[in-house]
């Protein structure tokens, strides 16, 4: 599984907001959360330790920064509602669509870009039938359903796992 920096960048990256200007001080705790900068830079303490990191198996000052490797149901809720995720969502399908307007070059784009593999027929299939579906939702346009199957490949297991 990606280390818990390497997560969060990527889904900065993604989105296309990922700071890379390089040197400059540490981002203290309580400024992490809306930064965009690169998680290299986060202050460490064994009091102070940014949420979502902590919960994908930050590296601990302690134990002379050695990860443990854990599988808990908290990752994919932390996936499923940190605000970084939607967030990103959002920017990433607004990307997505700018570069590809059609549906299945989108679809496919997507699975290429946030996955790295290509889209099955079946997933193809399924995924024109979600977008279908949420675009009939209340107060849901096709930025909002796209930003719907982005959210959903970003809490794949292919997301955050290298194989």
């Amino acid at each position: 599984r990606l280390q818990s920096q390497v997560m969060r960048d990527s889904i900065l990256s993604l989105a296309g907001t990922l700071d890379l200007a390089m040197g400059g001080p540490p981002i203290l705790a309580a400024a992490q959360a809306n930064s965009q900068r690169r998680s290299l830079y986060f202050f460490h303490s064994n009091n102070s330790r940014n949420l979502f990191l902590r919960m994908f198996d930050e590296a601990l000052v302690k134990d002379c920064y050695r990860r443990d490797t854990s599988i808990v149901p908290q990752q994919a809720l932390a996936l499923t509602n940190s605000t970084l995720v939607l967030e990103s969502a959002e920017q990433i399908a607004a990307r997505l669509s700018k570069e590809r307007p059609e549906a299945v070059a989108f679809i496919k784009d997507a699975f290429a870009i946030i996955l790295g593999i290509d889209v099955a027929a079946a997933e193809l299939t399924a995924s024109m039938e979600a977008l279908s579906a949420w675009k009939k939702l209340p107060n849901t346009n096709e930025l909002t359903a796209r930003t719907h199957l982005v959210w959903v490949l970003l809490n794949h297991n292919d997301f955050v796992t290298v194989r």
